[in-house]
């Protein structure tokens, strides 16, 4: 069973159209902080759109208290809408989750599944329903909150003695692939959704004489994820820095703070503590493989011999981020106007006037030069390693910001 688009019902979920979005979040509301991920996924899908997602819910909601959405990372190994997915489920109700593992149309439970951090007790129902059908790989992330990010803002920054030029100022498009590559779920989530989140929501650097040292991001699912600080600037402050900005940041665009960390990394979790965050609870990120899996994924590789269709779905992301990187002279960025803040857009020279090569782009609340989003040269490490001053000007002043190396959870996300 292969799904190739968004299907309109299960055998136990229907799709939810837009207009019903906000009854989805209304109903996750009631169930905060245990709904916390999936509440703050629904809200940047409708603020954002960052990428497509389509929520369903059991038939019978809410009575019926579950809601899921496909896919569950923007990357899988076959690219298959289907192939992962996010679910919630209040506590007291896990006993439904029954119908999820009886879904046969959405989900093809002989073939390797995905889930996207979920609360652990919801994991562990699965878990259970799942046992004899296959082996599960899990890794634990702890989400933790900020509760008043106001008062966090307020902590000021030790002054560093003989300290270089530090800035923070906002990544450009260019810093993605390097980011990309150096994160450690970058098998699950795809170079294309880091440029949509750098140009879309809050995503700052640390530069030091003009050299990226740390950066941090705000995922689609609200957490501020994929921080980390390179070997040769930790330990000065930087990351601190940077999550109490983005901290403040993502407050500001009415989102909840939060960060998914690994239980055994207590620098981390010694930072955040600092900066007013506190546990609220643990997810879990898992892969489902059957036992006959080997044979199905030898037949799978014999279909692609034949079948260009996965080609195809490369070659098209591939084209879609050569579409945001390139500089020619075909294309121009073009702000969303105040109406519509947040989303970029690439339009053709012919539907709007040409602006000045010295004209400003209002991104991610930032004022950036237009220059800045042409791309640097590819090199591993040195892709993200500086960005010259007169290539991403930032006109305005920024806060200090925190970030830590400790913060970044293995997905991201860490999704996560």
């Amino acid at each position: 069973m292969e799904c190739p688009g968004p299907v309109e019902r299960g055998r136990n979920f229907r799709l939810l159209m837009n207009e019903e979005l906000p009854l989805l979040l209304e109903f996750l509301a009631g169930y905060l902080p245990e709904s916390l991920k999936f509440h703050q996924t629904v809200l940047t899908y409708m603020r954002n759109k960052v990428w497509q997602f389509h929520f369903y819910v059991a038939d019978g909601w809410p009575a019926v208290p579950i809601c899921l959405h496909f896919p569950g990372m923007t990357l899988s190994p076959h690219g298959l809408l289907y192939e992962s997915f996010g679910v919630f489920c209040p506590n007291k109700s896990l006993d439904n989750l029954h119908l999820l593992r009886d879904e046969d149309i959405l989900i093809d439970w002989e073939k390797p599944m995905y889930i996207n951090f979920v609360h652990h007790e919801i994991a562990g129902e699965l878990f259970d329903l799942y046992d004899g059908t296959g082996t599960i790989e899990r890794v634990l992330g702890d989400v933790w909150a900020c509760e008043d990010p106001a008062n966090t803002i307020q902590i000021e920054d030790e002054p560093i003695e003989g300290e270089p030029e530090v800035q923070v100022l906002p990544l450009c498009p260019e810093h993605a692939e390097g980011i990309h590559e150096l994160y450690p779920a970058n098998d699950m989530e795809c170079h294309e959704l880091f440029l949509r989140l750098i140009r879309i929501l809050p995503a700052a650097g640390v530069f030091v004489d003009g050299k990226l040292a740390a950066w941090m991001i705000q995922s689609y699912y609200g957490a501020m994820f994929s921080m980390q600080t390179k070997p040769e600037y930790r330990r000065k402050g930087y990351g601190t820095r940077l999550a109490r900005y983005l901290t403040k940041t993502v407050a500001d665009r009415g989102y909840t703070p939060f960060v998914v960390i690994r239980p055994e990394n207590e620098a981390s979790q010694s930072l955040y503590k600092k900066l007013g965050f506190r546990k609220l609870y643990q997810t879990v990120r898992a892969t489902f493989t059957p036992y006959n899996c080997q044979k199905i994924l030898d037949e799978d590789a014999s279909l692609q011999s034949t079948d260009l269709s996965d080609i195809v779905r490369k070659f098209q992301m591939e084209q879609r981020v050569i579409d945001v990187l390139q500089g020619d002279e075909d294309t121009t960025v073009m702000a969303d106007n105040e109406d519509n803040e947040g989303d970029d857009t690439i339009r053709d020279p012919t539907d709007s006037p040409k602006e000045d090569d010295e004209d400003e782009i209002e991104e991610n609340g930032f004022t950036r030069n237009a220059e800045c989003l042409q791309p640097i040269e590819e090199q591993p490490e040195d892709r993200i390693d500086s960005v010259d001053d007169d290539r991403c000007e930032n006109n305005g002043t920024m806060q200090d910001v925190v970030s830590t190396d400790a913060g970044d959870c293995p997905d991201d996300n860490g999704d996560e």
